[in-house]
């Protein structure tokens, strides 16, 4: 498999600008367009201020999201080699029925073009929005297999679970191709992996340790052989956060900025003991699972922020000059790494660095395709 190279679509209005932006994209060589699935922002709107940030000034609030789905739709049926996907949604808010009908018609939108990602879910998306936190990764795993019998029988089906009960269902609508569409799921835990294993055609984690890559992904294979699957189209993935800088002082400038070390919140408690730290969320396991950012008034929030080093910042994210991030990242292609999702959050240190980082990301996905 050669290696593949994706980026964020873009999320936020206006929505045709996101057709030109994925097009361009495509152009350029990256091999797909990614969309994440929020309800609500990874930052409160207590530390969205201009003050903190010039970006406050032309984004109102951290909350602004296309929905996912829709927009795979509209830049899928333009694009004429790049795929589109969904880095992730869950089978909490979106039935498995609603979704195998929806995968299903992006899959022809799209002309065969489509990937769903599928994660356990994140509490921000799920809790305030009255919807049930309980079992995640056991409500995904008896989703997924809805999905799966949905999606893959011809007339009506039956399912007695703990979560989910079919009478007679059906999904009549069949794939473009002769393939199903891609499932691939974000997974770092145990349980997640063996899902993955079993379940999935491919992996998307966020950034781990190369060493900490390499054994999930043996796991995973492991897990597969197992339950007897083929691995051959299986793709080892991963979503990378990255911030690239010319030189070393302004890298250490991005990594001290409130709002990106803001985003270490969501990393689970053990990553920051393990680097010597206390976790800025107290007794709590992960962020993904605890924090929710319209709880967060703007002293708690700045609070949590001083107690997250820069350290951890370089260790959530690929951290350096281009010619830097490639040598980081090619220990990632050693490892099995196959299909990079370069997430550039350079912006959010320093907004006059766009246009730079943009071309640098140019440079990184070509040294890493070459």
């Amino acid at each position: 498999m050669d290696f593949q190279v994706g980026l964020p679509g873009q999320i936020m209005p206006p929505a045709d600008a996101a057709v030109k932006y994925a097009k361009k994209a495509e152009a350029d060589g990256y091999d797909a367009v990614w969309w994440p699935c929020h309800l609500m922002g990874w930052h409160p709107e207590s530390v969205w201020t201009e003050d903190l940030t010039p970006l406050a000034a032309t984004q109102p609030n951290p909350n602004t999201w296309l929905d996912p789905l829709t927009m795979m739709a509209a830049v899928g049926a333009q694009l004429e080699r790049a795929r589109v996907g969904v880095v992730v949604t869950d089978l909490i808010r979106r039935h498995p029925a609603q979704l195998a009908n929806q995968l299903l018609t992006l899959d022809h939108v799209t002309r065969g073009k489509a990937i769903l990602g599928l994660g356990s879910g994140e509490q921000l998306n799920i809790g305030p929005y009255g919807l049930p936190w309980d079992k995640p990764v056991a409500r995904l795993s008896e989703g997924l297999d809805v999905l799966r019998l949905l999606m893959e029988n011809d007339g009506p089906v039956n399912y007695e679970g703990k979560f989910h009960r079919l009478r007679n269902a059906v999904v009549g609508l069949r794939p473009y191709g002769d393939r199903m569409p891609e499932i691939w799921t974000a997974a770092h835990g145990p349980r997640m992996l063996q899902l993955t294993g079993r379940k999935a055609d491919g992996w998307l984690p966020t950034k781990i340790t190369t060493d900490e890559y390499r054994t999930h992904l043996a796991t995973i294979r492991a897990a597969a052989k197992d339950a007897g699957r083929d691995v051959e189209h299986f793709t080892p993935g991963m979503l990378g956060y990255f911030l690239v800088a010319p030189d070393e002082a302004t890298l250490q400038r991005l990594t001290e900025h409130p709002l990106v070390r803001a985003l270490c919140i969501l990393l689970p408690g053990e990553v920051f003991r393990n680097l010597g730290y206390e976790p800025p969320l107290e007794g709590a396991g992960s962020g993904f699972h605890d924090f929710i950012p319209t709880e967060w008034g703007r002293e708690k929030m700045l609070a949590a922020i001083d107690r997250i080093p820069p350290e951890v910042v370089r260790h959530y994210a690929f951290c350096g000059t281009p010619e830097q991030i490639v040598e980081q990242i090619q220990g990632y292609k050693a490892a099995g790494l196959r299909h990079l999702i370069m997430w550039n959050i350079t912006a959010f240190g320093d907004p006059s660095l766009a246009g730079y980082s943009f071309r640098a990301s140019n440079q990184i996905r070509a040294a890493l395709q070459s």
